[in-house]
């Protein structure tokens, strides 16, 4: 399994360089798509008290360390889907052993969620629900009055 992390861009952008560049790194590291998964935090990239996000972008890659031989080419590939999603581009690489892996796959389910599998649901909102009779106004008024008269000696 090989997980990419970008950090400094936003998560929506990573989902469709995602699904650009996976079929190319499968393609190197001769694996299934299945085997590449990314991670794209919600998050601020900062240097020195000030936001990075897309001028600065990190991508880690976690993966076996029998790939690692193919290190320079998966930088090409990498380095060519990020070059227009940001200014400057830092690329890492960790290595692990397959030993030190563990899955725990529940397969009475799909093993991803896809676009195809995926169920989307609609809130129905009434905007004029908060207008209606039927809505609850909510209470303006000091919910500890009683306790405030307590704490203050009063009856």
């Amino acid at each position: 399994m090989i997980t990419i992390s970008i950090i400094g861009l936003d998560p929506y952008l990573v989902r469709q360089i995602s699904k650009e560049m996976t079929p190319k790194l499968a393609e190197l590291y001769e694996i299934s798509e299945d085997k590449i998964d990314f991670y794209a935090p919600e998050c601020l990239f900062i240097h020195n008290g000030v936001e990075q996000n897309t001028w600065n972008v990190l991508v880690r890659v976690n993966a076996p360390l029998k790939i690692k031989v193919l290190e320079n080419k998966a930088v090409k590939i990498i380095s060519e889907y990020m070059k227009d999603a940001c200014i400057n581009l830092a690329i890492e690489f960790y290595y692990y052993s397959e030993d030190n892996r563990y899955e725990f796959i529940d397969s009475s389910h799909p093993r991803f969620m896809t676009e195809s599998n995926s169920v989307s649901v609609e809130e129905d909102y009434d905007e004029d629900y908060e207008d209606s009779e039927d809505g609850e106004e909510p209470y303006l008024g000091n919910i500890f009055a009683d306790f405030d008269k307590k704490m203050n000696g009063e009856k």
